[in-house]
């Protein structure tokens, strides 16, 4: 997760001494228009160059996520963050890199004031990593879900936090591990203004994320053949934990407060909290019931606030900043489409009141349901009366009337899909696997894993 956006100001080592001190990291977030910024993080699924299976993250051999690691420290700027002697995470310039349980590698982005600058980091982190990852013997793929080694032949990275949320999340749901090992994803951070602005963006947010899964749907494929899909990410995400992801109803209504959010997430159970750089189990408790006195004879504080938000899923959520959740992983170029499309929304009031216009009148129950068909049928699925499709096409106009003229260009990907092509990408994945490629896993890595222009 990106730790540099926001510009949070909350003293993280406070104690919490009343509950209106959960609303200061959502206040610590607030700045002016001028100073709004966006943030990138982009998961990519390590795969060996020949057979497309997963990397593990330690092996015997050269070949693997934690060589890979050590190689990429070695270079010039960059140094490695270790937990128990072992590298976990990468940090040069602010731009960090970070394991996600299954060995996906995650770029977490500086924030930009530009689409052009967030290319450039993600274009150059890109073009670096290949490079390196070429020398071990591994690409890595911008899909959604791992296209050809189940999620139970996918080793942990060693990491604390890991030892702690997998037998938990394997109680709230069947695919939790499939979601922790399998899946790879790409999340966008956004600004707000104030209260009303944070709120209203989360709602807007809240109320098309499903359109845009669709035309980001990227993930078709399990253990070599189609798996029923168009986005095997976000049907996974919908069986992990109903307590911490999915749609959150209560946001798509207008008026809501920062205290409608901290309402939400203090009813959702805990994972863990951190003293002495130690990983605490702290499951079984609400964070109300935490600050109540379930508190394992600790003193609630602000970091465990912070920390527990970041342990919530939903579609959208709610930190210093707006996240959303809803793509697939892709090659580059349409990663940076997500970002402007997001951009375009929810940075422009016209668009944002025209996204709304078109989608926040569905009933939540029409909406789940609308969700879910997206998972199997992706832009082929329909809400009432419009098809995901047309709100896809509609989402792309309003956002490329958001943007300034000079970043329209980065919503190609996405415009092709919706308009030219009238498929998401897992469709036109899916043709090409069984015809051109010829079910050759080499085809797909050189595709799916191309290095950035």
């Amino acid at each position: 997760m990106s730790t540099l956006f926001g510009g949070s100001s909350v003293k993280s080592g406070s104690p919490i001494r009343h509950r209106e001190d959960l609303l200061g990291v959502f206040r610590a977030g607030e700045k002016p228009p001028e100073r709004f910024g966006i943030g990138i993080e982009y998961e990519r699924l390590p795969v060996f160059l020949e057979t497309g299976q997963a990397v593990p993250y330690e092996a015997v051999s050269p070949h693997s996520v934690e060589a890979f690691l050590e190689t990429m420290a070695s270079r010039p700027g960059w140094k490695a963050e270790r937990e128990a002697g072992r590298v976990i995470a990468l940090e040069k310039d602010g731009t960090r890199v970070t394991l996600e349980p299954g060995a996906q590698v995650e770029l977490s982005g500086r924030v930009h004031q530009s689409l052009d600058s967030a290319r450039d980091e993600v274009f150059a982190f890109v073009k670096e990593a290949d490079a390196v990852a070429s020398g071990h013997g591994i690409s890595f793929l911008g899909m959604g879900y791992h296209p050809f080694t189940d999620f139970t032949q996918i080793g942990w990275v060693p990491k604390s936090r890991y030892r702690i949320m997998a037998p938990y999340l394997a109680t709230r749901g069947h695919l939790a591990h499939g979601m922790m090992k399998g899946t790879a994803g790409c999340q966008i951070n956004l600004d707000y203004e104030s209260e009303t602005d944070a709120m209203e963006k989360l709602r807007v947010a809240m109320a098309v994320t499903t359109a845009v899964t669709a035309l980001c749907a990227n993930s078709p494929l399990s253990r070599g053949q189609a798996n029923g899909f168009a986005t095997k990410r976000s049907h996974i995400w919908m069986h992990t934990d109903p307590d911490r992801s999915g749609l959150l109803a209560f946001s798509l209504t207008e008026g809501r407060r920062y205290q409608d959010y901290a309402d939400y997430a203090l009813d959702v159970p805990m994972l863990f909290v951190v003293r002495d750089g130690s990983w605490l189990d702290m499951t079984g408790r609400t964070f109300r019931a935490y600050l109540d006195g379930d508190t394992r004879g600790l003193t609630p504080l602000l970091a465990d606030w912070e920390l527990h938000l970041t342990t919530l899923f939903p579609e959208v959520r709610l930190k210093g900043y707006v996240e959303v959740r809803g793509g697939d992983s892709a090659p580059p170029a349409s990663i940076l489409a997500q970002a402007a499309l997001w951009k375009g929304l929810l940075y422009h009031d016209a668009s944002r009141r025209g996204a709304w216009k078109l989608a926040g009148s569905i009933p939540f129950d029409q909406r789940t349901a609308f969700h879910r068909q997206v998972a199997r049928e992706g832009l082929n699925a329909r809400s009432k009366s419009i098809s995901a499709l047309e709100m896809a096409q509609e989402l792309v106009r309003l956002a490329e009337q958001g943007l300034p003229a000079a970043e329209t260009r980065h919503l190609s990907p996405l415009r092709e899909a919706a308009f030219d092509q009238r498929a998401a990408p897992s469709e036109t994945l899916l043709s090409r696997w069984r015809g051109a490629w010829g079910r050759d896993p080499r085809l797909l890595v050189s595709a799916m894993g191309a290095a950035a222009d």
